[in-house]
């Protein structure tokens, strides 16, 4: 977190002091994302790529109805909606008590991955030691923002703090969309009610997991936050003027202390979740086909996300595989920041089943994440089969020699060999120790006959029997 500590103390050099209701704006001008951001914690976006139909309601200010709340001690604090230039929609929230404005900074950064847009708000909550800072960050190219908001109070008091963030989705001229939730996301939101119109959403996307959200009828989702009740409910609907909202509960878990929450908000296409997760895990390959006995190399790479400022070590392990199949690792750490490679063995072990295994997963584990690289093996496994030129071969020795007899077979897997006296497939005499390919015989007076049983985890073959003759 060391970058954001130097971006929030060179944001405060240039914050601008704000009135008690009159919000200062900082415009991070993107593409295709325009975000203005509020000094009293509200937003307005706008997608060019959508032009005039999609930001957040109401449409006619410089801010609008989204922004962060939180619950403390009971009273509720948002954005100070009401003095907005271009309304505000937001009056089944009852009375609030608007957040205290300690300022915002000028736009920072280049836009880059490297050097994202940031514009840093700082706040409080009136009649309490509670401050709130807002980091908003915004690489070009994106069609999602991120969010980091930080509670801390400045005493020991203990406090019972619940956040919130809700927006009055604006989809089109109608002003009405669909719910919808996007489950591998976490995330709610409303998409447009004509498909003509395209295929876009506005989603509100939680990156520290959130304990409720909703989405619903604007005014129901001003009323839930105002009852400290998300619903946990995002059926999609018939089209109606929606909002949604995610909330995060008991926050601070002791006097004096700091949290973070991170979230983002998408407008346009559904955007990856890795573009969410602190760091990235790959296997390659990502598929193998081997047989029982075998083993092969897998190369395990992650990849931190410097956008989120993720800079942890990440731990290497073994998801849950079937019996008989084993995962080791050169390394079993990845240091900080997280970006590096882990050679991971794969090994079948004899007994196992032989079939197509999906879903095989290489977990990595670094602050608060754990991510998982999947993997398919493709067992391969045929009974053994001695083809002639393979097989125990008769011969003739000197009276009191031994012979040597041996069987090569073919087919998937490690084999496992048993020799017998007498004529094949007669089990009756099985020879004490010859379990090996190669078998000599004891020392031969008379005419004697052998042969040798095959086996592997698919199949057993007998072989032919092979008479040794003395001369």
């Amino acid at each position: 977190m060391q970058r954001a500590r130097m971006v929030l103390v060179a944001a405060m050099l240039v914050f601008a002091a704000s009135g008690a209701y009159g919000q200062a704006i900082t415009v991070i001008d993107g593409s295709p994302l325009t975000i203005n951001v509020g000094s009293d914690g509200s937003f307005q976006i706008y997608n060019a790529a959508v032009p005039g139909v999609g930001q957040v309601f109401p449409t006619g200010g410089d801010l609008a109805d989204m922004g962060i709340f939180a619950h403390i001690d009971g009273v509720l604090y948002a954005p100070s909606f009401r003095t907005h230039s271009g309304g505000t929609a937001t009056g089944a929230l009852g009375a609030f008590t608007p957040w205290q404005q300690l300022g915002i900074s000028s736009r920072l950064g280049a836009g880059t991955q490297q050097s994202p847009f940031v514009v840093s708000v700082a706040l409080a909550a009136p009649g309490t030691d509670v401050r709130v800072t807002m980091t908003v960050s915004y690489v070009r190219g994106n069609n999602f923002f991120r969010v980091r908001t930080n509670f801390f109070s400045t005493t020991s008091t203990l406090h019972e703090i619940d956040a919130t963030f809700g927006a009055d989705i604006f989809l089109a001229a109608s002003d009405a969309g669909i719910f919808v939730s996007v489950p591998e996301l976490a995330a709610v939101g409303g998409r447009n009610c004509n498909a003509e119109e395209g295929d876009y959403n506005i989603l509100l996307i939680p990156i520290t997991s959130a304990s409720r959200f909703t989405a619903s009828f604007f005014s129901s989702v001003w009323a839930q936050i105002k009852a400290n009740a998300l619903n946990n409910n995002a059926v999609p609907g018939a089209c109606v003027d929606n909002g949604a909202a995610i909330e995060w509960l008991n926050i601070m878990q002791g006097p004096a202390t700091s949290v973070e929450l991170s979230h983002a908000v998408s407008f346009g296409a559904i955007p990856s979740a890795a573009n969410f997760h602190g760091f990235s895990l790959s296997v390659d390959p990502n598929f193998v086909s081997l047989a029982p006995g075998e083993s092969k190399t897998l190369t395990v790479t992650s990849v931190h996300n410097a956008e989120l400022e993720f800079n942890a070590p990440v731990r290497i392990s073994a998801g849950e595989l079937p019996q008989g199949m084993t995962l080791t690792f050169d390394k079993t750490t990845i240091p900080a920041p997280g970006d590096g490679t882990v050679k991971a063995t794969l090994t079948i072990g004899n007994a196992i089943f032989p079939q197509v295994y999906q879903g095989l997963a290489i977990l990595g584990s670094g602050g608060s994440e754990v991510r998982s690289a999947l993997f398919g093996a493709d067992i391969l496994c045929t009974p053994p089969t001695i083809l002639g030129v393979s097989q125990p071969q008769s011969q003739t020795v000197a009276a009191g020699a031994r012979a040597k007899l041996r069987a090569s077979p073919v087919g998937g897997g490690a084999f496992t060999y048993q020799w017998y006296s007498g004529h094949a497939p007669i089990t009756r005499f099985p020879v004490a120790g010859a379990t090996a390919a190669e078998f000599e015989t004891p020392a031969i007076f008379a005419p004697e006959q052998f042969w040798v049983r095959v086996s592997n985890p698919c199949g057993t073959v007998d072989s032919l029997t092979a008479t040794v003759s003395p001369n």
